[in-house]
């Protein structure tokens, strides 16, 4: 039972969104091998990393809550987190979206009463659209101008940061994963064919160089 006479501890929670998790269920449970691909890749890959980081790791269906204390170092840890978390998806070709911010929070066994969950849920589901995780402003002026230029972070034109997962990676690695991904993009709606197109556009941005693949938005008649 819980004490009603519990506070309620500031902590900095991101919540990130599995894409096309409906299909990766509908995947495992139609396959007739047995094989439960899907369903082992996010599960190691939670209890990975809960246990190299010690962060607190809570999925239900599509939706995978971090959290930790808030405080300086765990900010810098926390986005140290979502990268690696996003980079290890994206690997096994899987993409995420989400949000990262701070506020009051509770949580114990299956229980939890968050005000920041709140926030990072409402940012993801207005703001993130694209493969990325994006921070809170207030979030981000809370430990700046300290924080303002870490690395793992990259701002964008819409005046969103979010996280680089990009960096120090292996340019060639993620160019086969892109590659890959465009082969099948005609199976999508235009809707989805945009996040991959942002995601040509970010490694484009990452690496200084051009995808043979990634077609310019604008043609003229005479290119089509």
């Amino acid at each position: 039972m819980i004490n009603s006479s519990c506070d309620l501890d500031y902590a900095i929670v991101a919540f990130v969104d599995i894409l096309g998790f409906s299909d990766m269920v509908r995947s495992d449970c139609e396959n007739k091998n047995g094989s439960l691909k899907f369903f082992e890749i996010l599960k190691n890959i939670n209890l990975e990393t809960k246990e190299i980081t010690g962060c607190s790791i809570m999925q239900f269906s599509d939706s995978v809550i971090f959290s930790l204390p808030l405080a300086e170092e765990n900010y810098e840890k926390m986005i140290q987190i979502l990268s690696e978390y996003q980079y290890k998806l994206l690997c096994n070709s899987i993409i995420c979206r989400g949000a990262m911010a701070y506020g009051k929070h509770y949580t114990e066994n299956d229980f939890m009463f968050s005000q920041a969950l709140i926030e990072a849920y409402q940012l993801e589901r207005m703001e993130a659209k694209y493969p990325r995780i994006i921070i809170s402003s207030n979030l981000k002026e809370l430990f700046a101008p300290k924080c303002e230029h870490i690395p793992g972070v990259i701002k964008e034109k819409d005046g969103y940061y979010f996280i680089n997962y990009f960096a120090k990676k292996e340019k060639e690695k993620l160019r086969k994963i892109l590659q890959n991904y465009n082969l099948s993009l005609t199976r999508y709606t235009l809707r989805i064919r945009e996040k991959y197109y942002w995601l040509f556009e970010y490694w484009e941005f990452t690496f200084n160089e051009k995808l043979p693949f990634n077609q310019q938005r604008f043609l003229r008649s005479t290119d089509s």
